[in-house]
Parts: structure tokens; sequence; C-alpha cells
């Protein structure tokens, strides 16, 4: 029954449905129900989303091919990631170009160009602590990011969670994270630049998680990186930074040897998400001077005060550049 313009109601005559009808609107009232399922949001808040992929990090093993797109090249790697009593072992070798392979075990570094080229290096210890003691600090993070959930897509037939990270200034780079629900693996992540466009994509194209040994999951989260006003051992540093980009501070110190066995110091800046390396040495030959970029990792290298400092981090190139204006050598003082 319906009402015509007289405001009279009037028969419509109606039929049962077709077969055919009947299974279009089965088929319509499915999809709409897995649409609605894969649009359920996870219960945890997008900073608990990133904090449990920095712990899957730390302690998930697995194996797959990941996709690596930057500067419009694309390159296909082959990981396997293992957690063994505590420690990573960890081997990328290339699948398109000449063989390259990178394994990180034992306390070393060993690239293998060819079957005849090997390099191997110590692991620098600061790299090894920022690795397995990265936490995200909330707190710290909202003061110059925005974090946000995007909804929900599937990448390697897996539902993740879509979190982006949009920076409050143009001295860092946004983020968007897929992070795997069953794992917290980020399955996919873009880098992006200043207009808000992906400048670098990471992406497993399969994943086959393996069992860790020896990993006590029971442990808690590790404690978010504080500022250091003393580096280890109670040696005083002899670089002042007399401004930082906003944010960013002093997590880290270290002395170790360069390629050729010279003394080079070693500092660590990160604003709770981003880091930024600072390599002095003493009494330098040659270095860089003036600013360089690869993708979207940026260096800028400078004489000061009879020392070579080099700076390099994924960021934009103005807090590189910042970084190093703000350094002063300073004898026997704290930065």
């Amino acid at each position: 029954m319906s009402q015509g313009d007289s405001g009279n109601l009037v028969d419509i005559p109606t039929r049962p449905p077709t077969r055919a009808a009947a299974l279009r609107l089965y088929l319509l009232l499915s999809l709409l129900a897995l649409s609605c399922s894969e649009a359920l949001a996870s219960d945890r808040t997008p900073v608990e989303q990133l904090q449990r992929m920095a712990e899957a990090l730390r302690s998930l093993s697995y194996e797959g091919t990941i996709v690596y797109l930057h500067d419009q090249s694309l390159e296909a790697l082959h990981i396997v990631h293992r957690i063994i009593e505590g420690r990573v072992r960890e081997q990328l070798t290339s699948l398109n170009g000449p063989v390259r392979t990178l394994t990180r075990e034992k306390g070393s570094v060993t690239c293998k160009l060819s079957e005849s080229h090997r390099i191997s290096v110590p692991e620098h210890e600061v790299g090894k602590q920022l690795l397995h003691a990265w936490r995200l600090d909330p707190e710290a993070l909202s003061m110059h990011y925005r974090v946000y959930p995007l909804g929900v897509a599937r990448v390697v037939d897996r539902r993740t969670d879509v979190v982006g990270i949009v920076p409050k200034d143009r001295l860092r780079y946004g983020y968007r994270f897929y992070l795997d629900r069953e794992t917290g693996l980020p399955l996919k992540s873009d880098l992006m630049g200043q207009q808000r466009d992906p400048i670098e994509q990471i992406m497993f194209t399969s994943l086959v998680l393996l069992p860790s040994q020896g990993v006590d999951l029971s442990a808690g989260a590790p404690e978010a990186h504080q500022p250091v006003s003393e580096p280890h051992d109670g040696v005083r540093l002899s670089w002042r930074f007399d401004s930082l980009p906003p944010g960013f501070a002093l997590v880290m110190h270290d002395d170790g040897l360069d390629a050729g066995g010279k003394p080079v110091e070693h500092l660590v800046l990160s604003d709770g998400l981003a880091s930024i390396s600072v390599y002095i040495e003493s009494n330098p030959r040659e270095g860089l001077i003036g600013g360089t970029s690869i993708g979207a990792v940026h260096a800028v290298g400078d004489r000061v005060d009879g020392h070579q400092v080099t700076i390099v981090g994924e960021v934009p190139s103005d807090t590189v550049a910042a970084v190093l204006a703000g350094m002063r050598y300073v004898p026997g003082e704290s930065p």
C-alpha cells in the first residue's frame, strides 16, 4: 500500500522475489556484514598500538619477503629475523640486482657483496640499545606529533589497524603504520614527507611467524629513553649543544673506532620517535662538507673547532642543519 497524490491509499501489486533477486539480496547482506566486521576498530588506543609494535619488534621471530620503494626505485628483500636467547639474529638478502646479504648476529654485522667479498664489523653498542630499549613516551610524543587511527586495511592477507603520526612542525617526518591485528608487527610502513605524501614505503609481501627461543615475554616493556646529562662511565662530554630542534635531546653517547681504526665519538639525539646520529672525528684528513641526502636520509658535515662533525638522520635537511649550527666544542663540559 502507498499514498497517492490525492492522499488516498492505493494498492500496489506485489510479487514474491525471484530466486536470482533473493540471491542478490543475500550476497549484498553478506558483503555488508563483512564490511562491518572488517571496520571494527581495535580496542587499543593508537599510542597503545605503537607501544605494542615496539614490543613485537623486540620479541617476535619471523621470516618473509619485503619490498622497499624509495626514489622511484623498488627493491625486494628476503628477511629472516630470529630472537634466540634474547639476542637478535637477522639476515637480509637482496632478491633483485647484485647479490647482497647483510647478517647481524653475535655482536657483529657482516655484509656479503659476492662470494669472495665479505665485510664484517662489530655491532655498535648504541645501535643495539636503541633497538631493544625503544619505547614510546605518549606525553613526549604528543608534544610534537598528532597520533590518530586511520581505520583498517589488509596487508599480505592479514588484517591490520592503520595508525597515522603527523608532525606539528616541519622539523620531522610523519609516519603511517599498518599494524598486524594478531601480533602488532608493522606489515607496511610509510614515511610521509612535508606534503603528506609517502617518500619511502616498506611492505611485506609474504610473512611466516617463527618460534622465538629464550624470550621472556612476561617481562615489562623497557623504560622510555630519558635525556642524558652525563655519559657512561662518568666521562664528561666535550661538546655542548647551544640549541637543538624542539623536542630533540641527547639520549646516548659512545666512543668507538671507524673502519680505519681511528676514534669516533657517536652521539644520538631523539624526540622519542625520530633519531639523529652525530659523528665526531678529531684531526680528520677528509670528511663531508655541506649537505647530501639519500632518499629521506639527510646528512650535513663541517669542520668545528678542528674536528670533523657529521650529522645523519631520517629527518628533513633543516633539522640536521640546525643540530650542526648549535654545536660547540668545550673540553671537559657536559652538553
